[in-house]
């Protein structure tokens, strides 16, 4: 799904997605750093869409927030 984010959306676009279900689509734009809208009918599902798409949203604070790395070295320069 990530690729087909990829393939059809032009850079700093938007994916649309009338029929979200469980947020998969929803998701894939967030991780390709996409703006998103999603659309569901269902409230049990767009719970789900809800915090799927919310947890990737945080892996990728997460991933980006480089005050949170930690950098170490194993070389022993002696």
């Amino acid at each position: 799904m990530r690729w087909l984010c990829r393939l059809i959306t032009p850079p700093g676009g938007i994916v649309l997605d009338p029929f979200m279900g469980s947020g998969s689509t929803g998701k894939a734009a967030v991780l390709e750093g996409f703006s998103f809208i999603g659309i569901e009918q269902d409230a049990e599902y767009f719970e789900i869409a809800r915090r799927r798409i919310g947890h990737a949203q945080e892996q990728l604070t997460l991933a980006l927030d480089t005050s949170q790395v930690l950098v170490t070295s194993t070389v022993d320069n002696s």
